[in-house]
């Protein structure tokens, strides 16, 4: 049934220094001087979180907890519920609870049940863990972390969101990756390299940027492109772009591989005018070796160095030139790949991240929250035409029923009108 049965100062980016190195960037926040030492310093956490195969997220936030010095049961309600159906998961999973007797509960995004989360979430610590590119905010969201100890965010506009809407306990934290399970190819270390292919993209179609319209651009320009990811998403899209070339799934067995026989890896994030906010896909590409060009996100220069750690573009015709480029140049990208590599390795690991966590448990460091820059807000909902995320939004919109909507993903520049 189990799966394993205070403002902060924000240093962001290092530079690269004589000889190459790369000093690594803090994103938290820094030492709580004064901070009351009483804090949470938890032992026995119960972690509740789906099996994400193709990320490997939870097992890698797992990982991490438990490299922290933790023990940790690992709850899979979704599982669960397959077994024993809806009302009996509930019963298992209270009786789970009780016996475990955490003292720290770890939610990944919404993966225990709402109506379990008001239970447990008053009677002992929770941290709730979001990774995602939220367009908007609504009422059930704000109610679910309500009682959580610490909600973890993944980009500085939704911790400012979340705390203008009553939430105080937001903190931001980018994503990461686990070494056990995203590491170079066996192949990398051999030279010449055989590559299978010269550009690739990882990850599905998304709902609000046109990644497909965008990959079938650079297929129809005759480069060397093939795509992995979940293939019933894919489907309508190769039927309308009959140039983009499936070449299967990119399960964590599976992304070295793919990443060492690919000259260029190409990143394309879920939204790309969210400062700071990116795919976790940049972590586990430079994790595993490779290559990678990915779209510019507002702040990805205080995380990364451009040349040094990887390459980045802001629109087709740059993305094109810049492929042009790092295709003739295979000795300058195999240093940015082995840059990248001991960046994430030093600065980015789960493993990093989950101790910042439990230092701001612990009240050894202040939460986090960079003030944000982004070309979009997330802003009180009043008026639906000026939502800044095209129809997927509007539609989504519409489901929800009045007052339910409190804010949403709009144009900076359209503030003003509002």
């Amino acid at each position: 049934m189990t799966e394993d049965s205070k403002t902060p100062a924000l240093n962001l980016r290092g530079s690269a220094s004589d000889g190459g190195e790369s000093r690594a960037l803090s994103l938290c926040g820094g030492k709580g001087a004064g901070q009351e030492k009483d804090g949470l310093r938890p032992r026995r956490v119960l972690f509740f979180g789906k099996r994400k195969s193709r990320s490997a997220c939870t097992g890698a936030l797992v990982d991490a907890l438990r490299k922290n010095g933790l023990e940790v049961r690992w709850v899979n309600c979704s599982t669960i519920k397959r077994w024993v159906t809806k009302v009996p998961m509930r019963s298992v999973v209270r009786w789970i609870y009780r016996r475990y007797q955490p003292d720290l509960i770890f939610v990944f995004f919404h993966d225990l049940p709402a109506v379990l989360m008001r239970e447990f979430s008053p009677l002992t610590p929770t941290v709730v863990w979001m990774e995602e590119a939220l367009q908007q905010i609504t009422r059930s969201q704000l109610e679910y972390v309500r009682d959580a100890k610490l909600l973890c965010l993944s980009s500085p506009d939704l911790v400012e969101a979340y705390q203008d809407n009553g939430i105080p306990h937001a903190s931001f934290q980018l994503s990461g990756f686990s070494p056990a399970f995203h590491k170079p190819h066996s192949s990398v270390a051999g030279r010449p390299r055989k590559y299978d292919r010269d550009l690739a993209y990882i990850g599905g179609p998304g709902e609000i940027e046109d990644r497909p319209g965008f990959l079938a651009w650079l297929a129809g320009k005759g480069l060397d492109l093939e795509i992995f990811g979940l293939k019933d998403t894919w489907l309508p899209y190769l039927r309308k772009y009959p140039q983009l070339r499936y070449a299967g799934e990119a399960r964590p067995s599976r992304y070295s591989e793919i990443c060492a026989r690919s000259r260029v890896v190409i990143g394309l994030n879920q939204a790309h005018d969210s400062w700071l906010y990116f795919s976790n896909r940049i972590f586990l590409t430079l994790a595993c070796q490779g290559f990678h060009l990915t779209h510019y996100v507002p702040g990805i220069d205080q995380v990364f160095e451009r040349g040094v750690h990887l390459d980045w573009f802001e629109d087709r015709e740059e993305c094109l030139e810049r492929i042009d480029y790092w295709l003739g140049s295979e000795e300058e990208r195999h240093q940015i790949a082995q840059r990248g590599l001991e960046l994430v390795r030093s600065e980015h690991t789960y493993e990093r991240r989950v101790r910042e966590v439990l230092e701001i448990l612990a009240g050894d460091r202040e939460p986090s929250c960079p003030q944000p820059k982004s070309p979009s807000v997330l802003h009180p909902f009043r008026r639906p035409e000026l939502v800044y995320a095209g129809d997927s939004l509007a539609r989504t919109i519409k489901r929800y029923p009045e007052g339910e909507l409190l804010a949403v993903r709009v144009r900076r520049r359209d503030l003003g009108s509002l």
